[in-house]
């Protein structure tokens, strides 16, 4: 529970970055040199300090793992696709969906007893739900078909990924693998998406790697340990309380923003935050109980 929370905060910080980058420049681009970055330092760390590690990974093992990531790679790029035109508010909205389809499947497949959770869930999803209601909408373009299909698609392959990374720890395969891999492919896959960019935006490339060098250093520190810690405690809890405490992640961004860069912070934010952390709270209580 305590690396879910640490994921969390991670993410947010992660956020800030994001936010400060994709003001001007190329996403898919930044998306792909900072899964480039995430993946020298995973490298890095594996052959400095688990040298031994890819001896106990076996080929059943790494497809599963490549699967997972290959789910969780596309859920970002319908995602990146989706908020070039949607808002954050539908994106809150999804992100509720993506725990509908894990509840559903837990219920159906692992005969889950949500009950145990029903407390501190519903105080999350409360937070969660205040926190979507206060954002300002942007009714244009909100809700066109394409972007609705893209923002389910990406709900559909994160609860997907979620639950295959699940199976995966539970049969003792390594977070640290798992994040590794799902870096290679996010960046495999970026590669692929930069190739098939207009020439109008390649001649930019340059000049926004110039521009962003040191943020995407940041970035890719941070999101590295921030995979790592969310698959840390995907291993230790369950898909329901992984994507339940990802609600917090865009109200500690907003928080994180006004306590950074002194940007404008509502009470209604604030409300949103304190209601999820008594949630998270109740749900650490209750999962020690069990």
């Amino acid at each position: 529970m305590i690396y879910l929370l640490l994921s969390a905060l991670l993410y947010s910080l992660n956020n800030l970055l994001w936010k400060k980058v994709l003001q001007q420049d190329n996403s898919w681009l930044i998306m792909t040199l900072r899964a480039l970055l995430t993946s020298i330092i995973g490298i890095v760390v594996v052959l400095r300090y688990y040298p031994n590690l890819l001896n106990q990974i076996s080929k059943d093992s790494f497809c599963r793992v490549t699967i997972a990531s290959m789910l969780g790679a596309f859920g970002l790029i319908f995602m990146i696709s989706a908020l070039k035109k949607g808002t954050l508010r539908l994106l809150g909205i999804f992100n509720l969906l993506t725990i509908a389809f894990t509840v559903t499947y837990l219920l159906l497949f692992e005969k889950f007893n949500i009950l145990n959770y029903l407390s501190g869930t519903s105080l999350i999803i409360l937070g969660f739900s205040i926190y979507i209601f206060q954002i300002k909408k942007t009714p244009t373009e909100e809700f066109t078909g394409k972007v609705v299909i893209y923002y389910t698609l990406m709900s559909l392959f994160f609860a997907s990924s979620g639950m295959v990374h699940w199976y995966n720890f539970k049969q003792s395969i390594s977070p640290l693998f798992s994040v590794v891999n799902q870096e290679i492919i996010v960046f495999l896959l970026g590669v692929t998406g930069l190739w098939l960019q207009p020439k109008s935006l390649k001649t930019q490339w340059l000049q926004t790697i110039e521009k962003s060098s040191y943020l995407l250093i940041g970035m890719a520190v941070l999101i590295f340990a921030a995979v790592w810690t969310g698959f840390l405690g995907l291993k230790s809890t369950n898909p329901l309380l992984s994507s339940l405490l990802s609600l917090s992640i865009p109200i500690l961004t907003i928080f994180f923003g006004a306590l950074f860069f002194k940007e404008k912070l509502n009470k209604s934010i604030f409300l949103s935050l304190l209601i999820i952390t008594i949630g998270a709270f109740i749900l650490h209580f209750k999962l020690n109980q069990f």
